[in-house]
């Protein structure tokens, strides 16, 4: 039996091009992204694409576009896609800050602070930010 012979300089174009395919950028701009929206001092607007809106987490990728009358919701697998078709229910939520009914497919959606992966649907930007100010701001300064 033959056993084929692989030189030191193989093996290291090898590993160079694994790392590159694995290169920095990518990684720290998805880190970054995340740490940015779900950071515990500053609120910014998730893509509505990348949120699940029958789980209301953000998933870090483009989600199944689910079109309903003129408007685009968003589902993370076709149980998703069928509930958000068939549950209108589905399609709304409560603004937290005012208690008004939202829609998903137009809300400011942004990451729940101290956590990675849930969301909060608000009326406006306006409305998050209050909100924001309320019942997290005011807890980091008094740490």
């Amino acid at each position: 039996m033959k056993t084929k012979y692989y030189s030191p300089i193989s093996f290291v174009l090898f590993l160079f091009a694994l790392i590159s395919c694995n290169s920095d950028s990518k990684s720290t701009a998805k880190n970054t992204f995340n740490a940015v929206i779900f950071s515990d001092s500053a609120i910014t607007k998730l893509p509505n694409n990348e949120v699940c809106m029958v789980n209301n987490r953000f998933m870090n990728s483009v989600q199944i576009a689910v079109p309903l009358n003129n408007k685009t919701y968003y589902g993370c697998c076709e149980g998703c896609v069928k509930t958000l078709n068939e549950d209108s229910t589905s399609r709304f939520t409560s603004d937290p800050l005012s208690g008004e009914q939202v829609d998903k497919a137009i809300a400011f959606i942004i990451g729940k602070p101290g956590s990675k992966e849930d969301v909060l649907y608000f009326k406006s930007d306006a409305n998050a930010k209050e909100y924001f100010n309320k019942n997290y701001k005011q807890r980091q300064l008094s740490k």
